[in-house]
């Protein structure tokens, strides 16, 4: 018999407590001995089936393919609320230290957040500032050991054993001329609480810093293992390796170059003679399938192999050089993306990796700063057009050459494409503008839980931004309308919704706050097992998806709207509005109105 989980099992003491404060005659009625346990242990293997039964979806591929057009996008019902609800009613600043420094900035500045250790951060020359975004009026941590200015900022989980405990996270700092180790330490106030990241330290570590050499690096990303990889301006990814000590094989801190090939047998003069180097943008880790991807400013991507247990030496598979030839020959890339199309408007902007919880077929998407997207697979078995479909449940087993721990990636092949998001009606409006009439810039993207969020330059001076969000829509016929019969998978039809009111500034960066089911691992593995399930049952084991917006004016959370909230909000009006009608001593009055409601 499976055990409950130990919420549940909390919940059996207070029962057995509560019952046997009752008296004798009132215990026949609640007798602790009636089988209690027996029967929360049934409810429990219920509620997990239930759970498990509503995770069987599609791939994500296959509802991708078979979207028809003019099923692509819905928007929610006129006079009903908006999907995205921000948490407070006014957007707070940013705080007066870090506005004090920006109108010094000589060098440059750069802001983001950290959802790990709920912060904020921002740079400004040679100084970094962190504060809490869930906290108004927080006091920012200041670091400013370096002299250079500050042109890179991550966050990364230690190794195990190379720090002390104390240490939860890595802070990575790259300046002009050195890059720096620091440990971040969280932990509740010194009177005690439930916050574990209400107080926060930085660690300076003296022995874990490296010279840049003459390297400017552009951007960061961190493996669950605690891997570090850096992305710089010369177009090379290097991957910075600390241990607990040195050893003769390798320094305590040290910088190693992934890619270059022979060019890093050469002299530095010679170098050029390859051509211009093109800046890495981004670098994206896949935790699940061991995988490390970099974007360049001209929309090239690599593809890294890390092994199959992810610690292996990361080995260049893969690149994809011309991403509008390869996407435009495909069916539906021939109508999302044209060649000869505008090519800053088709530059790749972001690179998200798809769970494999949402798909064993599509591993990358890349959207365009207009907001187009496209699907990629790191399989070269795996084609437009490929026929392998099926129920994706537990009970399911993972075909071989698309098991991460038996196949490799050996390639980076588009499969499809999706067109970019309309713009939702305004009021009294009933048709949707047109989205290929309508241009689209696109300043900071986020892909979370089967949920895209796109930050738009906004405003008659484009110091602005709308937000809007695009998530499957769950509340159409599941598989009655637009099904594949070789799959048997409907189209993915997606929910469109913007936050009512404009955002002061230019959106940087758009986070997640990670939060897990209520019912535990038990049920639900992973951190994104409700982004293809259905919401209606999700919404009763996890609370609303939150998200944190940085912009250069200040710091907004916001939340997803469940169904369930949604309903809630309409209540409410309705009650408001109920509550409000002037009273009436006319019983055929109070009817009619009661009838009209």
């Amino acid at each position: 018999m499976a055990a409950p989980p130990p919420l549940w099992q909390h919940e059996v003491a207070s029962l057995a407590r509560e019952q046997a404060r009752i008296p004798a005659a009132a215990g026949q009625r609640l007798n602790a001995a009636d089988g209690g346990e027996e029967k929360l242990s049934e409810t429990w293997r219920h509620v997990k089936g239930v759970a498990r039964d509503e995770s069987k979806h599609h791939d994500l591929m296959d509802l991708v393919r078979n979207a028809r057009r003019e099923d692509t996008y819905q928007f929610p019902v006129a006079g009903w609320p908006s999907l995205l609800r921000p948490l407070s009613s006014v957007m707070p600043e940013l705080p007066a230290m870090v506005q004090d420094k920006y109108r010094t900035c000589q060098t440059m500045c750069f802001c983001g957040v950290f959802p790990e250790i709920r912060r904020a951060w921002a740079s400004v020359d040679n100084s970094l500032y962190l504060w809490r975004y869930d906290q108004s009026n927080d006091v920012p941590v200041e670091y400013c050991g370096e002299e250079q200015a500050i042109c890179c900022v991550g966050l990364a989980k230690p190794k195990p054993g190379v720090f002390l405990a104390a240490i939860q996270h890595v802070l990575v700092l790259a300046t002009t001329v050195e890059i720096v180790l620091l440990g971040v330490c969280t932990s509740p106030s010194k009177g005690g609480g439930s916050d574990h990241y209400e107080e926060l330290s930085l660690q300076p570590m003296p022995l874990y810093t490296l010279p840049s050499d003459n390297t400017i690096m552009t951007c960061f990303a961190s493996s669950a293992l605690g891997r570090i990889f850096m992305g710089a301006n010369d177009g090379h990814v290097y991957e910075i390796q600390y241990a607990a000590t040195d050893s003769w094989r390798q320094r305590r801190c040290s910088k190693v170059r992934v890619t270059g090939g022979i060019q890093q047998l050469l002299p530095g003069f010679l170098v050029p003679l390859f051509g211009q180097p093109t800046a890495l943008d981004k670098l994206v880790v896949d935790d699940e399938r061991h995988i490390l991807y970099s974007l360049a400013s001209n929309s090239a991507i690599q593809v890294f192999d890390l092994g199959a247990t992810g610690t292996a030496p990361a080995n260049k598979v893969a690149e994809l050089t011309d991403f509008l030839n390869e996407v435009a020959r495909l069916p539906t890339g021939r109508t999302v993306f044209a060649l000869g199309d505008d090519k800053w408007g088709t530059a790749i902007k972001y690179l998200a990796v798809i769970p494999m919880a949402e798909s064993w077929k599509v591993h990358l998407m890349a959207v365009t700063s207009n907001g187009r997207r496209a699907y990629f697979s790191t399989s070269n078995q795996v084609r437009a057009g490929s026929s392998w479909g099926g129920n994706r449940d537990g009970r399911t087993s993972i075909p071989s050459h698309l098991d991460p721990k038996v196949t490799r990636p050996n390639a980076l092949v588009a499969i499809d494409a999706r067109g970019p998001l309309p713009q939702p009606p305004a009021a009294g409006v009933r048709i949707a503008t047109d989205p290929a009439s309508r241009p689209m810039d696109v300043t900071a993207v986020l892909y979370a839980q089967g949920t895209l969020v796109l930050a738009e330059a906004s405003g008659p001076d484009g110091k602005a931004t709308k937000l809007l969000m695009a998530a499957r829509n769950h509340t159409l016929p599941p598989a009655t309308v637009n099904v594949n019969f070789a799959s048997g998978a409907p189209g993915l039809r997606e929910m469109v919704s913007d936050l009512n009111s404009f955002i002061p500034g230019e959106t940087a960066a758009i986070g997640c706050i990670p939060q897990a089911s209520v019912l535990g691992p038990e049920v639900h593995p992973g951190g994104s097992w409700g982004a293809m399930q259905d919401e209606l049952v999700a919404q009763m084991f996890s609370g609303p998806q939150q998200l944190v917006v940085v912009s250069t004016a200040g710091v907004l959370e916001l939340e997803r709207r469940r169904p369930v909230d949604v309903l809630q909000a309409l209540l409410a009006v309705r009650t408001v509005t109920r509550t409000s009608r002037p009273t009436c001593s006319c019983s055929a009055t109070r009817h009619a109105a009661d009838v009209a409601d």
